[in-house]
C-alpha cells in the first residue's frame, strides 16, 4: 500500500477515477438525451422513468461520500436528475388504473 491512502500503490487509484471520469460522462450523456426528448415533446417511458429515479438516488448518494470537486459534480448531477425526472413526471400522462373486479373473487387469478 503506497503511504498515506487506501488504494494500493500500483495506480489502482487512476483506475478508479478513470471509472469515476466514465461514470460522469455516462450520466451527463442520459441525462442529455432526457433533456433533448422532453425539448422534442418525447415522453419517457415508465421503465426510462424508474431507470431516471434508480440514476437520481446513485448521484445522490455519491454527491453524500464523496468529497470535494467530485462531490459538488456528483450533486451538480443528482440536481439535474431530479430537475429532468419531475419535468418528465409532470409531462407524463397518469397511469390508468385498472379495476379487475373477476380477479378480486377468482383465486386462482390472484395466485397466477
Amino acid at each position: 500500500m503506497a503511504p498515506s491512502t487506501s488504494f494500493p500503490g500500483n495506480s489502482a487509484s487512476d483506475n478508479l477515477w478513470n471509472e469515476y471520469a466514465t461514470f460522469h460522462e455516462a450520466c451527463s450523456g442520459v441525462l442529455d438525451r432526457v433533456e433533448q426528448h422532453r425539448d422534442s415533446g418525447i415522453a419517457l417511458s415508465d421503465s426510462e422513468l424508474s431507470e431516471l429515479r434508480t440514476m437520481a438516488l446513485n448521484l445522490n448518494t455519491f454527491g453524500r461520500v464523496l468529497h470535494g470537486k467530485r462531490a459538488r459534480e456528483m450533486r451538480l448531477l443528482a440536481e439535474r436528475a431530479q430537475r429532468a425526472l419531475g419535468n418528465a413526471e409532470a409531462a407524463s400522462p397518469p397511469a390508468p388504473v385498472q379495476e379487475d373486479s373477476e380477479s378480486e373473487g377468482n383465486p386462482a387469478a390472484v395466485a397466477g
